[in-house]
């Protein structure tokens, strides 16, 4: 696919416009202006950013995936920048868990990078929006990348880091979060891994909460959105169809996770997303391997 595949139905969005992302307002450099590809921004949207590696470990897409679609499930949309690895992953997930996600470009519209990602920026516009502060000419350099990564950490209630290096882009989104006063979750990675240093480093030093479930970021953002879940738990109408199905396998009696995985067929990264939900709208809780209803 190449960039004549797109539709450019492009829309101009000023600081000054309703539209204009009101955290993005903010912060001490907002841009005066957003071009904007795809579905029409949503003032009222609760953004949230996962980053990380371009080249992450079958762990980090796992973990990607997990997060990315509990908290899209969760009602926020999911912030990212288009790149290789866990951004593409964020994006993805987001988008099969049939929330909207947002890409921020380090470039104008005409200028899309990787080419590999331009299939998935042709879906995200079609039910996401794509977005940049640079004139659709202007071509990606070492200067426009780290702008771009002022948007994400600008626009967003919180960013999550996945994996990254000690010299990351990732970790530039990290440090523009904590200087707009936002939040920063940092999953745990293995030690041994290069990948793990920047987000390990972010836990030791004290500036990013770690995640190490879902429900550690919804318990600590979402405090509302949970509580609303769990005044709802007794009426199944607040389920989706696959959470409906997961929970009719538990209803009854206590289950093995793996018994769920088999019957369901569903991905484990799913199942685990799912029960993450069901537990966080207060119908079942998991201990161990085994998930059963709350009483």
């Amino acid at each position: 696919m190449s960039l004549c595949h797109f539709v450019f139905v492009m829309q101009k969005v000023w600081r000054t416009d309703q539209l204009f992302p009101p955290l993005l307002k903010e912060i001490s450099d907002p841009p005066p202006l957003l071009y904007c590809l795809g579905q029409e921004l949503d003032p009222a949207d609760k953004y949230f950013a996962i980053v990380g590696t371009r080249r992450p470990s079958q762990y980090g897409k796992q973990m990607a995936e997990e997060f990315a679609f509990t908290i899209s499930k969760a009602g926020f949309v999911i912030v990212s920048g288009l790149a290789y690895g866990i951004d593409a992953i964020a994006h993805k997930t987001a988008l099969m868990a049939g929330s909207r996600t947002i890409a921020v470009l380090g470039s104008g519209l005409k200028h899309i990078t990787p080419a590999c990602n331009l299939p998935l920026a042709k879906e995200i516009q079609n039910s996401g929006t794509i977005i940049t502060e640079f004139n659709e000419d202007i071509a990606p350099n070492k200067k426009t990348f780290p702008q771009r990564n002022r948007i994400i950490a600008g626009m967003s209630c919180a960013t999550l880091v996945i994996e990254a290096p000690e010299r990351s882009g990732a970790l530039i989104t990290a440090r523009f979060a904590l200087e707009y006063n936002r939040d920063v979750f940092a999953v745990p990675g293995n030690l041994t891994q290069e990948t793990s240093t920047g987000t390990n480093r972010l836990i030791r030093d004290c500036k990013a909460f770690p995640a190490t479930c879902c429900s550690d970021i919804l318990g600590y953002l979402g405090a509302s959105y949970i509580e609303e879940s769990r005044n709802g738990a007794s009426n199944p109408s607040s389920l989706t169809n696959d959470e409906q199905k997961v929970f009719d396998l538990i209803k009854n009696a206590p289950i093995q996770i793996d018994e769920i995985i088999a019957e369901t067929k569903f991905p484990t990264s799913q199942i685990n997303s799912i029960l993450s939900m069901l537990e966080i709208k207060g119908f079942i809780t998991v201990t161990g391997s085994y998930a059963f209803v709350t009483r």
